[in-house]
């Protein structure tokens, strides 16, 4: 089985055909239709994301996985490594744009995603290692899920969760001076659910750079809190425990860190999942490691405690406003 891509070689048409279709739609079980619209919303998974979404065994996943590709539902390909074997990356197919556009009603959304120029930029990207990171980040909660291990109830890619937070950010600011938040996910167990944004980091980036980010986080949860009343959790997910340390450090000495809710976590989340106590917020002393879920009460709210700062403030100058004698109550002596 050969280790490049076969899109280069045999380059599908964008649009596919009506019996393509519905062949494919007749073969078609609910999974893989959730399958189908996962990959189309995460622009790329891996035969081992796909199995930890889907199915219990390796061997199955890979079979069904071929189906799908042979009926156009899905393309792969594999990236080139200097040593060893990359897994399969499966992407959208023509047939799975058309099927998708047909359950949105709408025929063109997805067909942007299948033109094989922008597949093969995708293949030779050098962020392909980030986005699969990222997506193994949600797999993974989502995966602990299917375990009875909680619930995965909103999993956003960078570009959904840049267009949610976008809508907040009115006015002359440019959208490049805003944050792009890796991902946006809600993690919900035993009754409480946790709102956070993701920062995964690969060990690539410079901290200043890194710390950089955090004016512009900042200057969002100012916009966000203002709005909904709340600032969400800010993860970093770094990719070992030196890096993380260092990065702590840098992040703790930021003028800005004082305004977010920051939380790290050294982890690889093909092996240990986000959902358990691997978190250690930046502020407050904390000795030993938090889950997820507890993040939201591990990590007081900076614009909150701000808010209610400044309506005791408030509520004591209207106090001492009506105080017999005060400056503008209209008894005092002239």
């Amino acid at each position: 089985m050969a280790s490049h891509s076969s899109l280069a070689r045999r380059a599908r048409p964008a649009v596919a055909g009506d019996q393509a279709v519905l062949t494919a739609s007749a073969h078609l079980t609910e999974r893989d239709r959730y399958l189908v619209r996962t990959v189309a919303d995460h622009r790329v998974l891996t035969t081992g994301q796909l199995c930890a979404l889907g199915f219990d065994s390796i061997i199955t996943a890979r079979h069904r996985l071929g189906v799908l590709t042979r009926l156009g539902v899905l393309r792969r390909f594999r990236p080139r490594r200097d040593t060893g074997s990359a897994p399969w990356h499966y992407i959208l197919g023509p047939v799975g744009a058309a099927l998708l556009g047909a359950e949105d009603r709408d025929e063109r959304k997805w067909l942007p995603q299948v033109r094989t120029d922008r597949q093969l930029a995708l293949e030779r990207s050098q962020r392909l290692g980030h986005i699969t990171g990222t997506n193994w980040f949600f797999v993974s909660l989502a995966r602990h899920a299917r375990q009875g291990g909680g619930e995965l109830r909103a999993w956003a890619g960078e570009s959904r969760t840049a267009e949610y937070f976008y809508g907040f950010a009115l006015g002359a600011r440019s959208l490049d001076a805003l944050p792009h938040p890796d991902g946006l996910g809600i993690w919900a167990e035993h009754g409480r659910d946790i709102v956070f944004l993701l920062e995964y980091d690969t060990g690539s980036e410079h901290l200043p750079q890194l710390t950089g980010k955090l004016h512009r986080y900042a200057e969002l949860a100012g916009e966000v809190s203002h709005a909904e009343q709340v600032s969400h959790p800010l993860l970093f997910c770094f990719p070992g425990p030196r890096r993380e340390q260092s990065a702590r450090r840098a992040l703790a000495a930021t003028a800005d860190a004082g305004r977010l809710r920051i939380a790290t976590a050294a982890l690889d989340p093909r092996l240990t999942c986000p959902a358990g106590p691997a978190w250690m917020p930046l502020h407050g002393g904390h000795r030993h490691p938090v889950r997820l879920i507890d993040l939201e009460t591990a990590m007081p709210d900076p614009m909150q405690l701000a808010r209610e700062q400044e309506k005791r403030e408030l509520a004591a100058e209207r106090a001492r406003q009506r105080r017999p004698g005060s400056y503008g109550t209209g008894t005092g002596s002239e």
